[in-house]
């Protein structure tokens, strides 16, 4: 029950509409099969007796109205009820997409984490019978014990044991309709990591990105098969489905066979022994079926709702994963001064080797630095700390001489703007992707996007800064090469204008001499900032205020390039094999 009590709760908070539209509903409906059980009965009792038309016509007259009354007032009402479940539905996935936005980075590379969303998601859609279809039910069984109330007290008059036997073949049926519907729910949980994989897979041969590497490497019919495995892995589940489901049909067949010779039986011999007539034959006949009918629905709405719990507990479970990271309540500082790492160490979760160890170093505003390394180094993982999407597993990281922990993390994060080398640029505008609904005026991004070096390109759109991105939403779009979406990248960091820049390899895929003339032409840009630029190539070492040499997870090095180059150590070595891209001639 906890599932439909949050359920209401919810639906209460946000569409309180729905709730009582819902119930007026159910309140209408329900009183229309008890007069179709009664008013059919007294017509035939008087086409069979005293036959006065003026009483026939009174009771046509009473049950037509009350059913084009139900009729119009119930199809408005359902109408509105599937609007407003519409938009709840938009409440409920709204929210679960908001938790994978803002939960802990490091869950989204938690496999755990994102198999409990998977099961999660079943709370909205329920293997096509979601929240929506539950909520229904549960008003259904409000309307069915109005019926009820009034069903009985009609069959109690023909004998209180077939209300009895009614009861017990409707609770027969109940019970395997309830243990069939929850091994369904089980099953459909157990398959949430089966479904994710066949998602994940069917996803990369739809994804343009992945395209010419399926081609070129000759591998659609390897990840063909791929799919056809992990979709046979579901079929699977649904044939044990299917199995479960034929067993509660068999059940239900065999008790309705039950119900249908017992009611006959009976209600026969009572006719034939003069103990009630024609027209109370077909009164109680109907109540029987739609005592058994009503019955049958709540119970299995009852089972629904019990099957439904499992999905709630998924999602439960999905949206109370605790958050590690949000745990300061200190505003930022507007003005940075220091970033300090103290005896630092970090392993990712799961991982037995240390990616970062015992990093001791000191960053300081309107400084330059650059790190550099081998791939591997752990130059990314410092990043992570610094923007704080993980925590160091040892030693603290003070910002003006407090741990960054103490901060609010929203807007601890908001003092960095960075451009990865896995930058992502989103299907919408140019612009949109610099701006993200903040205003500012189009001059401005124009010359941001020139700044950048991408004003040539833009100039030979043809709608400028309004041209979307891929081709996905718009078929005038453009496919950006790898050295224009960078451009557009770090025009978004330099629009965002926040106290640190940090550039994490976004030029790996151009050549070191481009990527050195775009750095040097970016750094001409960055005033009074703290900018750290991360490559495993010397772009950016000749400009830079410091260089920070990592190898292994530890800075092995650290001076100015002419320093490092007297040293002779690995920054030389590492300079001297690319110094032919660098030497200015």
């Amino acid at each position: 029950m906890n599932g439909i009590v949050y359920l209401f709760k919810f639906t209460w908070k946000f569409r309180k509409k729905y709730i009582i539209f819902s119930f007026l509903q159910q309140l209408i409906s329900s009183l229309v099969p008890l007069m179709l059980i009664v008013i059919p009965a007294q017509i035939i009792d008087e086409l069979l007796g005293g036959r006065r038309m003026s009483v026939i016509f009174a009771y046509v007259a009473v049950m037509v109205t009350g059913s084009l009354f139900n009729n119009a007032v119930c199809a408005w009402l359902r109408k509105e009820c599937i609007v407003l479940k519409g938009a709840l539905f938009v409440d409920f996935q709204e929210m679960i997409a908001r938790q994978l936005a803002v939960c802990d980075y490091q869950k989204l590379e938690d496999p755990v984490f994102l198999d409990t969303k998977e099961k999660a998601k079943k709370f909205l859609f329920a293997d096509g019978q979601g929240f929506g279809e539950v909520m229904d039910q549960a008003f259904q069984i409000m309307g069915n014990i109005i019926t009820f109330i009034g069903i009985i007290g009609i069959i109690v008059h023909l004998h209180f044991a077939i209300v009895i036997f009614l009861v017990l073949l409707v609770l027969l049926n109940a019970y395997v309709d309830s243990r069939v519907k929850g091994s369904f729910a089980e099953l459909s949980i157990e398959k949430a990591p089966v479904e994710r994989r066949t998602n994940y897979l069917i996803g990369v041969m739809e994804d343009f990105s992945y395209g010419k590497e399926i081609r070129l490497l000759g591998i659609a019919g390897w990840f063909a098969e791929k799919v056809r495995t992990s979709l046979n892995a579901s079929q699977i589940f649904y044939k044990k489905q299917m199995g479960v489901i034929a067993k509660g049909q068999y059940v239900a067949a065999l008790t309705n066979l039950m119900q249908t010779v017992f009611s006959y039986a009976v209600l026969c011999w009572q006719v034939t022994t003069d103990r009630i007539g024609v027209g109370e034959f077909t009164m109680y006949l109907s109540a029987i079926n739609n005592f058994s009918s009503a019955m049958n629905t709540t119970m299995g709405s009852i089972a629904s709702i019990r099957q439904f719990s499992g999905y709630y507990e998924a999602l439960r479970e999905y949206l109370d994963v605790p958050g590690t990271m949000d745990t300061g309540t200190l505003p930022v500082p507007e003005k940075i001064e220091t970033l300090e790492f103290r005896n630092v160490s970090f392993r990712y979760p799961g991982q037995e080797s240390w990616s970062l160890r015992n990093i001791n170093l000191k960053l300081e505003n309107n400084k330059r630095y650059s790190i550099v390394g081998e791939n591997g180094a752990g130059k990314t993982t410092l990043i992570k700390l610094v923007c704080r999407l993980y925590d160091p597993t040892e030693g603290e990281i003070l910002l003006n001489g407090v741990n960054i922990r103490e901060y609010a993390l929203d807007g601890y994060m908001k003092l960095f703007s960075t451009v990865f080398q896995d930058y992502k640029l989103f299907s919408f505008s140019i612009e949109e992707n610099i701006l993200f609904g903040q205003e500012c005026e189009e001059g401005t991004v124009v010359k941001l996007l020139e700044e950048s070096g991408f004003g040539e390109k833009m100039n030979r759109l043809g709608n400028g800064i309004k041209t979307g991105i891929h081709k996905d939403f718009d078929t005038e779009g453009f496919e950006p090469s790898g050295g224009e979406g960078q451009k557009i990248a770090l025009a978004r960091a330099l629009y965002q204008a926040r106290p640190v820049i940090i550039l994490d390899e976004p030029t790996a895929a151009l050549d070191p001499k481009a990527e050195y003339e775009l750095y040097h032409n970016f750094d001409k840009l960055i005033k009074d900032k703290m900018t750290l630029y991360i490559s495993h190539r010397m772009a950016s070492s000749r400009f830079c205020d410091y260089v920070l040499v990592f190898s292994k997870g530890n800075v092995v090095e650290m001076g100015t390039h002419e320093e490092l180059i007297g040293q002779k150590g690995l920054y030389y070595d590492l300079y001297m094999m690319q110094a032919q891209y660098y030497i200015e001639e």
